[in-house]
């Protein structure tokens, strides 16, 4: 496999000129900026192509497209300005066959039918910024999902209530075809006996293939 480091394209555009600097540079439409992202797309570019040459089976990206409840601009800019840099970085691998894995932070919603478009073939959304029932109408049965499970819940939930969560994701998502998985991103202040009613729940509804 093969891929780029988290933040290689548009977070690489806020690291480079600041936050907000950045959205002044697209609400102004800059051309300055056009050339920035001129220059990153040709360097990813480059990587893919040497990835895929080297015979990569499948490519992983992340980067954080969205905020807590909405997208940081609107969708028409996004596909406006950023779409077609994850055309030119995703197509050779669409084109070839080649999966492409896209994690990202934020309520994404609108943009995931362009995503999808574009090639990404496992996408790993945020449960709390999307929403079961979103994520359902827009991605289920229509790309593989990373389900990031709700990390803001974990610290203050009860054992119950968690095995209620992962239940829920579950059975919202859950596609007889494939296609889902459940992933459960613990910080130090998740306490133990909550981890382990995470993972006792993840356990009993994926229903995980015994060990030998």
């Amino acid at each position: 496999g093969g891929g780029l480091p988290h933040g290689f394209f548009f977070m690489m555009l806020t690291y480079l000129r600041g936050f907000e600097n950045c959205m002044l540079d697209l609400a102004g439409d800059d051309p300055r900026l056009h050339e920035l992202i001129a220059i990153i797309v040709r360097h990813n570019v480059t990587v893919i192509a040497k990835y895929l040459e080297l015979g990569a089976e499948t490519m992983g990206f992340g980067e954080d497209l969205g905020m807590q409840t909405a997208l940081p601009m609107s969708p028409a800019m996004w596909r406006r300005v950023i779409k077609p840099a994850y055309e030119c970085m995703f197509g050779p691998c669409r084109d070839r066959g080649v999966p492409v894995f896209l994690h990202s932070d934020g309520h994404l919603l609108e943009i995931i039918p362009d995503l999808i478009e574009v090639g990404v073939t496992t996408l790993n959304p945020q449960f709390r910024a999307n929403g079961l029932d979103g994520l359902r109408a827009v991605a289920k049965g229509r790309v593989a999902i990373h389900l990031d499970l709700d990390r803001q819940l974990f610290p203050f939930a009860t054992p119950g209530q968690l095995e209620d969560h992962v239940g829920e994701a579950f059975e919202a998502l859950y596609d007889p075809r494939g296609g889902l998985s459940l992933g459960a991103e613990c910080g130090p202040d998740v306490a133990p006996e909550k981890v382990d009613a995470i993972c006792t729940a993840l356990e009993r509804v994926c229903r995980p293939p015994a060990l030998a």
